[in-house]
């Protein structure tokens, strides 16, 4: 593991195929293509740092806005696009994550792969150094002045485990955990949701998932997984004579006839729009079998699968939607480019 010590000046230039999640359209009664307001929020080491503009109504956004930063013991960059909502909090869309430690150049033109949908593109310049040495013990403290708009904001961390994107989601129904099937009890943020295939749990079971999210892409490295779990469910529609609760989401199967589908094998019942995103996990007791994999030494995967490519998906095409990144000597004096929060080693 690297560590980088010094400035970093970000431009993020646009996005494409961008894609709105099921987690967010699961309600949504018209069908088809549905645009989004995407902005993209900054982190370094899951510390918020700075945010663009908000773009309406698009699923390729162009924003070509700049960034500085002065970086201390940072190991990761992390770009979150985030739907703009009406009413908080804001849906996730994708994101992606760039160890300092794989940035080979001082300036990069780089397209990077979101997960679960699209990619971004980014102009990356570093000037500093890198040390192999652990970091000591930081303590991050915002840049007083008027540049720092975003004070008090809430910071919606994005919990990754075996492809999964767990975030703290208010509960508006009574749920229960798809790991421990127990009721999720609780009056806000009562449990963590993956923002991709939907399904709910406890926060204290949300690092024991040992099945892969259906939403996340194909992990090219050579590793592979370490547990391997594929045995596909037999769904068919099924008719319930009594209050049942959806084994993925968590919450009830609503109707009066076929409220749902219930696997011939094992059992479990699923909403009919959950039923895409059910892991291949038909027979196998999820709480007991994490507790083996507990007891036995194995952890999630909770690795940032970073997939960097400089080539543009539009390469075909005639002409640049964005800039090169300007030249920061040359705007030394009235400099325009807005600073993010710094991090402080204290």
């Amino acid at each position: 593991m690297k560590f980088f010590n010094g400035s970093m000046t970000l431009k993020i230039c646009e996005a494409h195929d961008l894609k709105p999640t099921d987690c967010s359209t699961r309600h949504q009664i018209a069908k088809g293509a549905l645009l989004i307001d995407p902005y993209i929020s900054v982190d370094v080491d899951d510390n918020e740092v700075a945010r663009t503009t908000t773009k309406t109504k698009t699923l390729t956004p162009v924003w070509n806005e700049n960034f500085v930063t002065e970086v201390h013991n940072g190991r990761t960059i992390g770009l979150t696009v985030f739907h703009d909502a009406a009413i908080p909090p804001d849906d996730f869309v994708a994101n992606c994550s760039i160890p300092f430690e794989e940035i080979k150049e001082k300036t990069n033109d780089l397209w990077v792969d979101l997960e679960p949908n699209g990619q971004i593109h980014i102009v990356l310049e570093l000037q500093g150094s890198t040390s192999e040495e652990p970091p000591k013990e930081r303590v991050f403290k915002e840049k007083e002045g008027l540049l720092n708009r975003r004070r008090g904001a809430m910071r919606r961390r994005v919990h990754q485990v075996n492809g999964h994107k767990f975030m703290a989601t208010l509960l508006r129904q009574p749920t229960f955990c798809s790991l421990c099937r127990d009721f999720i009890w609780g009056l806000w943020n009562q449990g963590y949701q993956c923002q991709v295939c939907t399904c709910v749990v406890h926060k204290r079971c949300h690092k024991s998932i040992v099945t892969k999210c259906p939403g996340s892409k194909e992990d090219g490295s050579e590793e592979g997984p370490r547990v391997k779990i594929n045995v596909p469910h037999r769904f068919s529609v099924h008719n319930y004579k009594r209050p049942t609760f959806c084994d993925h989401c968590g919450s009830l199967l609503y109707g009066i006839v076929k409220q749902g589908e219930q696997c011939g094998d094992c059992k479990i019942n699923v909403h009919k729009r959950c039923k895409k995103n059910v892991a291949n996990s038909c027979g196998i007791n999820p709480k007991e079998f994490a507790k083996v994999i507990r007891d036995i030494g194995l952890t999630p995967d909770t690795r940032k699968k970073p997939s960097i490519s400089t080539d543009s998906p539009n390469k075909d095409k005639q002409g640049r939607l964005t800039s090169p990144l300007p030249d920061l000597e040359k705007k030394k004096n009235g400099n325009k480019i807005p600073y993010m929060r710094s991090h402080t080693v204290a």
